[in-house]
């Protein structure tokens, strides 16, 4: 076991600037300040580049027919025995289940029962929307509400959001603005979902999907 000054040493020499360098994200903490003065000019690209800088996935496709051989294929190419989905309009008009039933994949929707939880850990993989897509950073916000369990976004190794273009904002300040002043007329909560779960220790040994989805995929319609 190495002494006190190796392991010193070591975490000097892991944090020196360009010596350790988890993911291809920015190397600073965001700071509030937006990108106003930089022109995001394609924001459904500009998410893409963002999610998948974190290690995450982003497809961009025009109809929802795309979107739902995406979410077949994806089932298939993981071996998926069970999908877990939100109960909303916006997935059942995906008609996504007959399909992933056909090939063996059951899929069991959200209707806020007490054991779904439990079903959700289970899952291969978890199904939602997102409230909205936020470009600058390849953020997704999450509201929660009837049919539309946490659980399905966190408990699943492998989760997929399906989310319409003109629901993307450029900046975080934008997406803030969306909550401000709204008052008793808040969700039941809204989260910020960046790219998949990491975590880290004090040796800056990083761990992708402990504590969350270590594979994200988002799929923009439109």
């Amino acid at each position: 076991m190495p002494g006190r000054a190796e392991f010193l040493a070591s975490i000097r020499h892991r944090t020196q600037a360009g010596r350790y360098k988890p993911t291809n994200a920015p190397d600073v903490a965001w700071t509030g300040e937006s990108r106003e003065g930089e022109s995001i000019g394609d924001p459904p690209a500009c998410f893409i580049e963002e999610l998948e800088a974190l290690g995450g996935h982003g497809k961009r496709v025009g109809r929802k027919e795309e979107a739902r051989e995406y979410v077949l294929e994806l089932a298939r190419e993981r071996e998926a025995g069970l999908l877990v989905r939100w109960d909303v309009d916006e997935l059942e008009a995906l008609r996504v289940d007959v399909p992933l039933n056909d090939a063996g994949i059951e899929v069991v929707v959200w209707r806020d029962l007490a054991d779904f939880r439990e079903v959700a850990s289970k899952a291969d993989i978890g199904l939602s929307t997102a409230a909205w897509a936020i470009a600058e950073t390849g953020t997704l916000v999450l509201e929660g509400g009837p049919g539309m369990g946490r659980s399905v976004t966190l408990l699943p190794q492998t989760y997929v959001a399906v989310v319409p273009v003109e629901r993307i904002l450029r900046t975080v300040p934008e997406a803030i603005e969306k909550y401000a002043g709204v008052g008793n007329g808040l969700p039941a909560n809204v989260c910020f979902h960046t790219g998949p779960s990491r975590s880290g220790d004090i040796e800056m040994a990083l761990f992708v999907g402990m504590h969350g989805p270590g594979d994200v995929h988002v799929i923009l319609v439109g």
